[in-house]
């Protein structure tokens, strides 16, 4: 009997080992980071957390979501936060806050810029609440429509609903149409715990066609950047936890999604970034747990990686790094933006953000893999 209860004490710790190693292994903390870039960067100091960048190509302007991420952590109600635009035609340019006549408090997130067939533009803003940070969202999530115009935002429209339970990155292709991702099927606090860190595929995509919501996608490890084809006819969705790029083909009339595969990053993908000629960019998390611990701790440094994934004639996908680093530089990377010969890299916790030129003599091809 004695030897039964010690055979089965050490089965259930052997067990134990085990998924302690497959969490380790499958967050990437088992992962030797090596720094590597193809960019020459500069930090640009002035906004705090800027979680997503989009890019006003034609006026050649980054626009960047920001919240002090850590003054929201602390209790502080009204965080600085709001909209930053940075002059990338303009060598030594300082980023300057968007100003805006919306009525409320913004604490935005995932953003992006929807271009008119008119050629009007409208910005898209996940608005996180008043009392929100990242991993906590106790406030009441919206979606906010703006005009940009002239270098400003103006205020068109809040959409609220039920749904927007954890939004996370949002893609606008109409008016008033888009697609947000929810970031964790579970709400409940022990719930999303468990998402997490047994690395469950529940969360979604939801698409607003206007007038409701529905469920267009599922599945994912943690869905979070969400970007468009330059054709229109694909929507990549990014897998945190699941470590990939979920690829789906977009029917334009209606909304709906098909998934065609994914894409195998084998890193914790955040926020997507389509360039013209097609190419994914992609903010990184090299070691999930170690930026669970850069969130409640600046001291505690967490990895950045930028890949860009290239589309194949045949296809398929080219999964190319063009930047790495222990977090030095830059800790938990979450977008990065390509610009003629520049790489801008935003983070959701830093006082910066990484302005890269690439070096000279170099090109992707010296990041592939």
């Amino acid at each position: 009997m004695k030897k039964k209860v010690i055979i089965i004490i050490c089965a259930v710790v052997l067990l134990i080992g085990a998924l302690l190693v497959k969490t380790l292994w499958n967050a990437g903390e088992l992962k030797r980071i090596e720094p590597f870039s193809l960019y020459s960067s500069v930090a640009v100091p002035g906004f705090p957390g800027t979680e997503d960048i989009d890019i006003d190509r034609g006026a050649a302007v980054a626009l960047g979501s920001f919240t002090d991420r850590r003054a929201a952590i602390a209790g502080q109600k009204h965080p600085y936060s709001g909209i930053l635009a940075y002059d990338l035609a303009d060598p030594g340019s300082k980023p300057v806050l968007l100003k805006t006549d919306f009525p409320g408090h913004l604490t935005p997130h995932g953003i992006n810029l929807y271009r008119g067939p008119d050629g009007g533009k409208r910005l898209f803003v996940i608005n996180m609440g008043e009392d929100s940070h990242f991993f906590e969202t106790t406030g009441v999530c919206t979606v906010e429509i703006f005009s940009y115009k002239d270098g400003n935002l103006h205020y068109l429209e809040t959409i609220k609903s039920p749904e927007l339970t954890t939004p996370n990155d949002i893609l606008g292709v109409g008016p008033r149409q888009f697609y947000v991702t929810i970031d964790h099927g579970w709400t409940s606090k022990w719930g999303k715990m468990l998402e997490n860190y047994l690395q469950l595929p529940v969360s979604y995509v939801l698409y607003y066609d206007g007038a409701q919501f529905r469920k267009v996608a599922g599945g994912i490890g943690y869905a979070n950047g969400i970007a468009l084809s330059p054709d229109g006819g694909t929507v990549y969705v990014g897998a945190t936890v699941g470590r990939k790029i979920h690829v789906y083909s977009r029917n334009i009339q209606t909304g709906e999604l098909t998934e065609q595969g994914s894409i195998e990053l084998n890193t914790g993908v955040d926020n997507l970034d389509v360039h013209p000629d097609g190419s994914i960019w992609a903010g990184c998390h090299s070691k999930l747990l170690s930026f669970v611990a850069h969130s409640k701790d600046a001291a505690n440094l967490s990895p950045s990686e930028v890949v860009c994934v290239l589309p194949l004639k045949n296809g398929g996908y080219e999964v190319v790094r063009v930047y790495q680093n222990d977090g030095k530089e830059l800790s938990g990377a979450s977008v990065a933006v390509s610009w003629k010969d520049r790489l801008l890299i935003g983070a959701i916790y830093e006082n910066h953000f990484l302005d890269g030129t690439l070096l000279p003599g170099k090109s992707i091809e010296n990041g592939r893999r």
